[in-house]
């Protein structure tokens, strides 16, 4: 079936620029249908670590906020809900050393949530990389604090 090119332009105004296709208040894409809110005043209830319903296909890429010896840290949003995170994605082609520090802070990650920490929402494996989303705090890493109030009371 071919559309004439006409109609292929006005279809393209339904698409978000991840290949959402959007209509209203109807949202589809390869991981299913939501049905959001126009209205401003209602936003979409922020996600909790505990809601286990983040996926890799529902988060836009912002910009590059951190580099490690191991990866990357980047400003991600939320698809459905606008909920910035800090997407960690460590390439597993690392020492055998590295690897085993990351299978602890991924450890770490699950068991324990303290509120005093960087929550972390979900973890992922996929294409050789561990990808981590965490809670975005707006304020820089805990390295570069420290280098300048040197303590923290």
């Amino acid at each position: 079936l071919a559309l004439p090119s006409s109609d292929e332009a006005s279809f393209a105004k339904f698409l978000t620029q991840s290949g959402t296709f959007r209509d209203g208040d109807l949202l589809v894409n390869r991981d299913g249908v939501r049905i959001v809110s126009q209205s401003e005043t209602v936003a979409p209830p922020p996600i909790t670590p505990s809601d286990d319903q983040l996926t890799l296909a529902d988060i836009d890429f912002v910009k590059v906020i951190g580099k490690g010896s191991s990866g990357i840290v980047q400003l991600v949003q939320h698809k459905w809900t606008a909920q910035f995170f800090a997407l960690k994605v460590i390439q597993m082609n690392i020492q055998e050393s590295a690897r085993k520090a990351i299978a602890q802070e991924l450890k770490i990650n699950q068991s324990s949530q303290c509120p005093y920490a960087v929550m972390c929402y979900q973890s992922f494996y996929e294409n050789g990389a561990v990808s981590i989303i965490l809670e975005y705090m707006d304020g820089g890493s805990l390295a570069d604090f420290l280098k300048q109030v040197k303590t923290i009371p």
